[in-house]
C-alpha cells in the first residue's frame, strides 16, 4: 500500500461522492424509464460500484499525480542548486587562476606571469622601456625591524608603482625584494619620468614602527627598445643598468649604461 496525503484522500473523496451521486442518479433516472423500480440490490449495487472502483482509482490517479508535480519540483530545485554550484565553482576557478598569476604579497604578477607577458609584448613594433627596481638594504630592513615590517615596505613599493603605471603597462615581483616594469609605447623620455617617479615616490614614503621612520628606497636600472627586442637579452642590460646604479651608491636610476643624477640616501 502507498501513502496518500490528506490533500489526495480528500480530492478522491469529492471524486467518489461524485461519481456515487452520478451512478445513483443514473438508476433512479433509466431504471423507471425501463419500467423497473430503483431498490434493492439494483440501487445498492448503483452506490456499492462507484465506491469500489472510483475511490482506489482516483486516489491513485491523484496519488500519482501529486508525485510527479513533487519529483518536478524537486528536480527543479536540484537544477537551481546545481546551477549555483556550477556559478560557484566557476568563480573559483576565476580566482584560482587569478592567484596563480598574481604576487599575493605586493598584487603584481608573478616572476612567471610577468616573464609570459613580456614575451608576448616583445614582438610589438612600439618603443617600449623595461626597468628593474630594487629595494635597497631590504635585508637590513628585515634584520632591524623583522620581516613584517619588510612585508609592509615591499607592499609599499608595490602600491606605488601600480599608482605610477599607465593603463598599458604591467608590472610584477620577481624575486623578494625585486620588481620588473614594462612601460608599452615609452620612450627614453618617459621611462626616465616614470622611474624618477617611481624613485622620488618610494624615497618619500612613510613606514613608521613604533613613531620612527623605516628609510625605504629603490634603484633602479632601466633599458629602452625602439620596437621588437629579445626579453631576455632587454632584461639582462636593464639587470647590468641595476648593478651600476646600487654600485653608485642606491636611490638612484640608470639608464642605457647612463646615471641619470646622483641622490643622497
Amino acid at each position: 500500500m502507498f501513502k496518500i496525503s490528506r490533500q489526495t484522500a480528500t480530492k478522491a473523496a469529492v471524486v467518489t461522492a461524485l461519481s456515487v451521486a452520478a451512478s445513483v442518479s443514473i438508476v433512479l433516472l433509466l431504471v423507471p424509464m425501463l419500467g423497473g423500480h430503483p431498490d434493492g440490490p439494483g440501487f445498492w449495487m448503483s452506490v456499492l460500484c462507484p465506491l469500489v472502483i472510483a475511490a482506489p482509482a482516483s486516489a491513485w490517479q491523484f496519488h500519482q499525480k501529486e508525485t510527479i508535480e513533487r519529483q518536478r519540483d524537486e528536480i527543479a530545485r536540484m537544477h537551481v542548486e546545481l546551477e549555483d554550484m556550477h556559478a560557484e565553482l566557476s568563480a573559483l576557478h576565476a580566482d584560482l587562476k587569478q592567484r596563480s598569476r598574481i604576487d599575493s604579497l605586493t598584487g603584481g604578477l608573478n616572476r612567471e606571469t610577468f616573464f609570459a607577458t613580456l614575451d608576448a609584448a616583445a614582438s610589438g613594433p612600439q618603443s617600449s622601456a623595461l626597468l628593474i627596481a630594487d629595494a635597497d638594504h631590504f635585508k637590513k630592513i628585515n634584520d632591524t625591524f623583522g620581516h613584517l615590517v619588510g612585508d609592509e615596505a615591499l607592499r609599499v613599493i608595490g602600491r606605488t608603482i601600480a599608482a605610477t603605471l599607465g593603463s598599458r603597462d604591467f608590472w610584477g615581483r620577481i624575486g623578494g625584494e625585486e620588481f620588473v616594469l614594462f612601460l608599452d609605447g615609452a620612450d627614453r623620455a618617459k621611462a626616465l619620468a616614470v622611474a624618477e617617479a617611481l624613485r622620488g615616490a618610494v624615497a618619500g614614503s612613510k613606514v613608521l614602527v613604533e613613531g620612527a621612520r623605516v628609510p625605504l628606497s629603490v634603484s633602479i636600472g632601466a633599458r629602452c627598445s625602439s620596437g621588437r627586442f629579445d626579453p631576455t637579452e632587454l632584461f639582462r642590460q636593464a639587470d647590468e643598468d641595476l648593478y651600476r646604479a646600487k654600485k653608485a651608491g642606491r636611490n638612484r636610476i640608470v639608464i642605457d649604461g647612463e646615471e641619470a643624477g646622483t641622490v643622497v640616501a
